[in-house]
């Protein structure tokens, strides 16, 4: 039986989004990097370079370039975000989304508006793309911290779950007509402290789901928010809760069956 219930499977799908939460990370991690390798004008700048121009065909050359330059290097921080960041942004999107969405949604209207502009890479702009992407980084690391969190949730029910399924495995292995009075009463009461163990496993879970995913403070996502992505794809929405009331009721079921032996001895 050990093994079998919804919270085991619950396992590899927190496995799996930790996974998918890593790679996101590194992802803006290498964006970042790059985007740091593009250097950035400020307009001050371009117009001294302007100014010192000799003649206006050359002023106008020096403008042409500017452009051309700051443009270019616009397009090269679209390709590093095409590159990096957005394959992981779209893994599960069921429509098509077009690159500038795809900036929009992960580092803001502006920027992905000013990106696809190409009017220039200044110093304003890449400072943004970098503190967005800083900000992204600690969100990101905040899901981390609440996926270790659910998974210690989760190791620490199984033992709760996995002791009662292996002890319900042995009890059926055997008759309860075979057992004495003194037995019974045993297995009475250890299915009764059985239940008030799943009854605090439940009230905890329920706690749990009400906390903010923000370490520092009031605010962030609720746990709820989070379990329940996480569990999208999963066939029960909420396992630990589903496996807890499940046995829960097994655990009610064989002690009314217990208790009815008993009354049959006295």
């Amino acid at each position: 039986m050990t093994g079998s219930t919804a919270v085991h499977r619950a396992l590899d799908c927190v496995d799996e989004e930790r996974a998918a939460v890593e790679k996101r990370d590194a992802a803006f991690e290498a964006f970042a990097r790059r985007v740091r390798e593009v250097p950035a004008k400020s307009p001050a700048a371009a117009r001294s370079q302007q100014a010192v121009a000799a003649t206006p065909t050359m002023a106008t050359t020096v403008q042409t370039g500017r452009s051309t330059a700051t443009g270019d290097r616009c397009v090269t921080v679209r390709e590093a975000f095409a590159e990096t960041v957005r394959p992981h942004s779209i893994a599960d999107c069921e429509t098509d989304e077009s690159l500038t969405e795809t900036i929009a949604a992960e580092l803001s209207e502006d920027i992905a508006v000013a990106l696809a502009s190409e009017t220039g890479w200044t110093p304003p702009l890449k400072r943004a793309v970098l503190e967005t992407v800083e900000t992204r980084r600690t969100e990101v690391d905040v899901v981390q911290q609440t996926l270790r969190n659910e998974r210690e949730t989760l190791e620490d029910a199984l033992d709760e779950i996995d002791e009662i399924l292996a002890w319900l495995q042995s009890m059926a292995d055997e008759s309860l007509l075979q057992r004495d009075f003194e037995t019974l009463r045993e297995n009475h009461d250890r299915l009764a402290a059985y239940r008030d163990r799943l009854e605090t496993l439940t009230a905890d879970r329920q706690a749990q789901f009400t906390r903010s995913t923000n370490r520092y403070g009031p605010g962030g996502t609720r746990y709820r928010t989070l379990v329940e992505s996480v569990y999208s794809d999963c066939s029960v929405r909420y396992p630990l809760l589903s496996s807890a009331t499940r046995l829960y009721g097994i655990c009610g079921d064989c002690q009314r069956t217990v208790r009815a032996h008993l009354t049959r001895r006295v």
